[in-house]
């Protein structure tokens, strides 16, 4: 099951699927239509959501400057585990490599802005060595 799909899904199915087999890890991509602050109110419910899953580990947000804790908090984003990591813009691929295969994290998300399929295999490949999710936020 998708990340997104996971994160949509009513919690009594999402807690028999996760016992009826292991979970697998990877990258997920979602892509918005314009990169502004109003369109992320889209996403945060899901983010909220995915806060709530493990708090043995830390979820980590690569974000833009505009992305903050109380803003977070006012869409209901446990903020208790997450490491907010501001960038100047989109985020290199080496930044998010990192964060998904130490892991440390249960669920990264980023902006990597254009990226090749190479790269997306090569961070879905980090993703399943950190046993962790990535979420990529896309903007067309």
């Amino acid at each position: 099951m998708a990340l997104a799909q996971q994160a949509l899904a009513s919690p009594a199915s999402y807690a028999g699927a996760a016992r009826s087999k292991p979970q697998q890890h990877g990258v997920t991509e979602l892509v918005l239509p314009v990169e502004q602050l109003s369109d992320m109110a889209m996403v945060l419910p899901m983010i909220a959501h995915l806060s709530q899953r493990d708090h043995s580990r830390w979820m980590t947000w690569i974000a833009p400057r505009g992305i903050n804790r109380a803003l977070l908090e006012a869409y209901g984003v446990d903020t208790q585990r997450l490491r907010i990591i501001h960038t100047q813009g989109e985020t290199d691929c080496w930044m998010i490599w990192e964060a998904l295969s130490s892991g440390t994290s249960h669920t990264v998300i980023a902006s990597p802005g254009v990226i090749t399929e190479k790269a997306i295999a090569q961070l879905d490949a980090a993703a399943k060595s950190g046993k962790c999710d990535g979420l990529l936020l896309r903007f067309r």
